[in-house]
């Protein structure tokens, strides 16, 4: 790569070992996801873009609409060895094994360490700073930055030769997290990329990227899908009645329905707490803690108050109810006790509890607050 230096390999590693391990990218699920419909034709774009010569490729869009796992099925395609440009990687070749164990020698994925798990193996990255470093780095929060280290070691893959003979891939995202002297590194190489090398950008907030990456790029975008799509689509993937729910709870990204996380809310305590909501003024303190289970996800409560919240405010200002299109008459009642600089201040409140939400906090005692905030706020005056 064009003005960056390749960094020696450590000892006793050789460039078909060095990135052995675990898999860290599910590789059959990216392909799983990079089926959906709504991807068909970016996925399309993809292919003529590369037949064409292109080596910089940005996909962009909302967050949750599978913009990763196109980026990595295209580079399963780009890497296998029977695939064309207009065909998906065939998943049995040698080179397509390799992308299934995590493990291909030309690929290069580069995120953040808060995003250790997309990474082959789902190795957390450290710096070449002294143990005492490393050991502050290892208790500290991991950086949802890119920095300037991890696109250096991309020259690794960019000064030899593709072990598998044909192109080298790098996927890196989100691009609007490389910091800035990573950004300026990596422009170096997009300005005069190695022959065969393709390199695949990721990003949620393309306006956040630096323009001159994104000149150096050519951008695909990766649209929300109808919600008629999505819901067919999430059905196949095993939700059921829930699944239109679920889909707007996420804002009509289908990939933030299907993550799973220690965050997720079930179907009863959200109904447990949307009804203490729709109590409105009539809420009472006594409800709230004969109610609120003593261990509860933070962070998926505040997204469902905060859900509460917009709606309220889309209502007050004409719009149409996004979130909870069944509770006009909630909202009605609400609009009539609940000022809108109250209601503006417990948002406020909501993203300030959201922000710290992993931290050590009682479950409990954090929710039961912010719903002592919701009675006081609309009895404000």
């Amino acid at each position: 790569m064009a003005g960056l230096k390749p960094r020696a390999a450590p000892p006793e590693a050789d460039d078909e070992s060095a990135d052995a391990g675990p898999p860290g990218v599910d590789v059959s699920a990216a392909a799983r996801v990079a089926g959906a419909p709504w991807l068909t034709a970016p996925r399309a774009r993809l292919g003529a873009l590369r037949a064409r010569g292109a080596q910089g490729l940005l996909l962009h869009g909302p967050a949750g609409v599978g913009k990763w796992d196109l980026a990595m099925a295209f580079a399963a395609d780009v890497l296998c060895e029977s695939a064309s440009d207009s065909t998906p990687a065939c998943g049995h070749c040698a080179s397509c094994h390799l992308m299934a164990a995590g493990n291909h020698p030309d690929l290069r994925v580069v995120v953040p360490d808060a995003l250790a798990e997309r990474r082959p193996g789902g190795a957390t990255e450290e710096s070449d700073g002294d143990a005492g470093e490393a050991a502050a780095a290892s208790r500290s929060k991991p950086s949802r930055e890119i920095k300037i280290g991890q696109v250096l070691e991309v020259a690794d893959l960019s000064s030899v030769t593709a072990h598998r003979g044909g192109a080298r891939v790098v996927v890196l995202g989100p691009a609007e997290a490389l910091n800035a002297p990573a950004a300026n590194a990596l422009l170096k190489g997009l300005e005069e990329p190695p022959p065969g090398m393709i390199f695949v950008l990721v990003a949620d907030q393309v306006d956040r990227c630096l323009p001159t990456i994104l000149s150096r790029c050519a951008l695909v975008r990766v649209a929300v899908p109808a919600r008629a799509v999505a819901v067919q689509w999430l059905q196949t993937q095993g939700h059921g009645a829930d699944a239109a729910l679920r889909l707007a709870e996420a804002g009509g990204a289908p990939l933030a329905v299907l993550r799973e996380s220690e965050d997720h809310l079930s179907g009863e305590l959200r109904d447990l707490l949307l009804g203490l909501l729709r109590r409105g003024a009539a809420l009472e303190p006594a409800d709230i803690a004969a109610r609120v289970p003593k261990i509860l996800p933070i962070a998926a409560s505040v997204a469902l108050f905060q859900r509460w919240g917009w709606d309220y405010f889309a209502y007050r200002m004409g719009g149409g109810l996004r979130y909870h299109p069944s509770d006009k008459d909630v909202f009605e009642a609400l609009a009539r006790q609940w000022p809108l600089a109250a209601a503006g201040a417990w948002l406020d409140r909501l993203r300030d509890l959201r922000a710290v939400a992993e931290h050590s906090l009682n479950p409990r005692s954090a929710i039961e607050g912010v719903l002592l905030d919701y009675i006081e706020s609309i009895k404000a005056t």
